[in-house]
């Protein structure tokens, strides 16, 4: 498989440096089939890598079909409009991982992924497509991405769909704002608190010094009369001076014996 691959490379790059059009005469005829030209093509670029003569003829000779079958593309792209698309598929389908589709280009990228799945047996929500190194955006067309004929698509299998990532995603934001909500909850109660127990210790004026603010379930302030502000501060001094008398009862008792 790599002698193949280096075979390949090797007789593309000779191809391109000796100008070679394999689909042309007299590598081609007008029947599009092998010409003559092509063995003695073959002789002398074996000699040149020093291997079998059959070998490189079979190489060039799938370089040459390739060649036609793009060159047929060209010509139906321009009569019809119809593009080809050289698909890339996962590597676990290495077998048959180049292939061609061919599609117009106004249909969506939502449409060609649903094209692609169809053709090669995938579940379509677990697919993403690459081309010109960027994902395809479902709901723009082709043409608007800048998608042209004879392009490249690679293709990339997902564990989860992409609709599945969206929700989780959106359920973990909404448990992180929940939580973040609860402790501000929780921490505003606790100013409350203090800020009672700091104010049970000082004599306030109820004109002047702002009122403990109450809230409601869902955090939004409860707005309390001035009057009954005055009646609960009033109250909430009166229990205090009770709490105290206790202690001077106590204290006077034991002076008088």
């Amino acid at each position: 498989m790599a002698q193949k691959k280096y075979l390949q490379a090797k007789l593309t790059q000779f191809l391109r440096e000796d100008r070679i059009q394999l689909w042309k005469p007299p590598y081609t005829d007008e029947n599009k089939e092998v010409g003559l030209a092509l063995k003695d093509l073959a002789k002398k670029y074996s000699d040149r890598l020093e291997c079998c003569e059959n070998e490189v003829e079979k190489i060039i000779e799938e370089i040459r079909c390739k060649a036609i079958k793009r060159g047929t593309g060209n010509e139906n792209y321009k009569t019809t409009g119809i593009a080809t698309i050289e698909v890339f598929l996962p590597p676990r389908l290495r077998k048959d991982r180049k292939n061609l589709l061919e599609t117009r280009l106004h249909i969506t990228g939502r449409e060609l992924r649903s094209k692609i799945a169809e053709t090669f047996g995938f579940q379509e929500n677990y697919i993403k497509i690459v081309i010109n190194k960027k994902q395809l955006q479902l709901g723009k067309t082709l043409e608007e991405q800048g998608v042209t004929h004879n392009v490249k698509a690679m293709v990339l299998e997902l564990k989860q769909s992409e609709e599945d990532v969206r929700k989780n995603f959106q359920v973990e934001e909404e448990e992180q704002n929940e939580a973040e909500l609860k402790e501000r909850r929780i921490q505003r109660t606790k100013r409350g608190l203090e800020i009672l127990a700091e104010r049970a210790e000082m004599v306030v004026d109820p004109e002047t010094t702002p009122y403990l603010d109450i809230a409601n379930q869902t955090g939004r302030s409860i707005r309390i009369p001035p009057s009954e502000r005055k009646e609960r501060q009033r109250k909430h001094e009166h229990k205090g001076q009770r709490e105290r008398i206790p202690s001077r009862l106590q204290h006077g008792a034991g002076c008088g014996t």
